[in-house]
């Protein structure tokens, strides 16, 4: 679609018009020029999320080659998020005692294409030795004295003392941070965290820190594995951590969790878009859900997997009233997760996930087993929980690959959808490189596929033993009116933008950008925040 923007009166009679239009002419408007996008142009102009991004930016935010830190210095944050005029702690631990280090701090967005602004910095902070996590040493913890390891759940604290506290400035605005912390020899690490804000804002990103945390094997435990030396035998043959929490630092993408290789590219793009955008983390979720009836429409970001019955009940109730959905990643709501505190009483620090299944006829080893089976951390679609994702979200997780990032997206070849209009996309023509993997969503066919799915995207995949799969790309209206729609790959939001974390060598001749899923991907956000007739 091409946007037109205009000023004052013209924009404002153009606007009543697309409404009357509507109302007139019935759902074929929905996705109308009118109707939609002079709204979208009225609600961006001076919203915070653009005047934000007229700021000069900086490529800093990035950790040049070679400078990454694994032993060196490591670090962790006291929250997922926080609003400004609070406090944030900062937990970091270099190699020697008394090394200085500093810290950096960023926000990231479009900026020019720069994709992140220098929001603070502090020179000259002492260090402390407080131990380390060495991956490459059989993976062990090295001289953490504070740390505490739980055998038997495989729950890692690292328990360190206070290094440096932000006081975060009133004017900040709401937005995914960066602390980028550097040690005396020039090596970095990151933390990650968000800052909330905008309450009122038309859409709502959620960062999925849940699913940050139960991959995070620092301390050599996570939801995947434990310790080479013991074995959990939560589930047969497959040892792995049941207790995991957020008291550490991530071992992933230097320290950033998944942000780099599955959001920051959507985040660069909505941003450069200039949506009036608020964000909060997936443990904001969980303990006020009912937020999301503040906005207009709800976006999952990146890999999204690990939800509370708090956080699926309340997607449920907004979808329900009328906000709209998009599921930006793939996998979404696959596992149940309850929280619990940490060992200094802080709540909802420690994720636990025993990952019982009907199918192993383990579900006792849950202590909440008959006590509250709704809240057993099971599969969604495990008939003990018997809420399957695709009743949700119109897809659900498939399959995966390891063997390379993704393959291309396929429009479908039966799609007629007004979202396809004035892309360019062609039905049945593949489109990008690495866009589908390295986790896939399809359609399933369980009774609980949600009336009317639409199906845009039909892509051919690879599984990690070489047997063909399919990825689906899709969107339904809900009986509230709100579309809900699924893009079906945890990398698909890479046709956004240019940046990538992970470099896919069969794809270094083709453009990391696809136009035409930026267009698509604006089509989808006009949408998710009108209603729509049941048709």
């Amino acid at each position: 679609m091409t946007f037109r923007r205009a000023a004052g009166v013209v924009v404002f009679f153009l606007l009543v018009a697309g409404v009357l239009a509507t109302l007139l002419r019935g759902p074929n408007l929905l996705f109308s020029e009118t109707s939609v996008e002079s709204s979208q142009t009225l609600a961006n102009q001076g919203n915070m999320i653009v005047r934000e991004n007229a700021h000069p930016g900086t490529i800093s935010w990035q950790i040049p080659l070679g400078r990454e830190a694994y032993t060196q210095i490591q670090a962790y944050a006291s929250a997922t998020s926080v609003l400004p005029g609070q406090k944030l702690t900062f937990y970091v631990s270099t190699q020697k005692e008394g090394d200085y280090y500093s810290v950096d701090i960023y926000r990231l967005g479009w900026y020019g294409g720069d994709g992140g602004r220098l929001m603070a910095s502090q020179v000259g902070l002492i260090g402390h030795a407080q131990g380390f996590y060495d991956p490459s040493f059989n993976q062990r913890l090295m001289h953490c004295t504070s740390c505490y390891v739980d055998t038997t759940t495989g729950l890692v604290e690292a328990n360190w003392r206070p290094s440096y506290v932000l006081t975060v400035p009133s004017d900040w605005t709401t937005g995914i941070y960066l602390a980028k912390f550097t040690d005396a020899n020039g090596f970095q690490t990151y933390t990650p965290f968000d800052v909330r804000g905008n309450a009122l804002s038309r859409y709502v990103a959620v960062t999925p820190d849940t699913t940050y945390a139960a991959y995070n094997d620092w301390g050599g435990y996570s939801l995947y594995e434990a310790d080479t030396h013991v074995n959990s035998d939560e589930t047969p043959g497959l040892p792995r951590a049941v207790k995991v929490s957020f008291d550490r630092p991530y071992a992933q993408e230097d320290g950033a969790g998944d942000l780099l290789a599955s959001v920051v590219d959507a985040i660069h793009w909505l941003e450069r878009q200039g949506y009036d955008l608020s964000y909060i983390s997936s443990v904001d979720l969980h303990e006020d859900p009912s937020q999301l009836l503040r906005h207009r429409a709800y976006l999952s970001l990146g890999h999204d997997e690990y939800w509370t019955k708090e956080m699926r009940d309340g997607v449920e109730r907004a979808r329900n009233n009328g906000v709209g959905l998009a599921f930006l990643g793939a996998d979404a709501a696959y596992w149940q997760i309850r929280f619990e505190p940490d060992g200094a009483g802080t709540p909802n620090r420690t994720i636990v996930c025993y990952k019982v299944e009907t199918a192993y006829n383990d579900r006792a080893h849950d202590p909440l087993y008959w006590k509250d089976n709704t809240r057993l951390t099971a599969q969604w679609r495990d008939p003990i929980l018997a809420r399957p994702e695709n009743a949700l979200i119109g897809i659900m997780y498939s399959n995966l690959t390891h063997k390379r990032l993704g393959f291309s997206w396929q429009v479908s070849s039966q799609v007629k959808s007004p979202l396809i209009e004035d892309t360019g996309l062609l039905p049945g023509q593949q489109y990008g490189c690495d866009l589908v993997g390295y986790e896939w969503d399809h359609v399933f066919t369980n009774g609980a596929t949600p009336a009317r799915l639409q199906v845009l995207g039909v892509s051919q995949t690879l599984r990690e033993d070489n047997t063909a799969d399919i990825s689906n790309t899709t969107y339904y209206i809900a009986p509230s009116g709100a579309m809900v729609f699924a893009t079906g790959s945890v990398y698909w939001t890479a046709a956004l933008d240019r940046y990538r974390y992970h470099m896919d060598n069969l794809c270094a001749s083709e453009n990391p950008v696809v136009p035409g899923i930026q267009k698509l991907m604006g089509n989808v956000m006009d949408a998710l925040v009108i209603h729509h007739p049941l048709q």
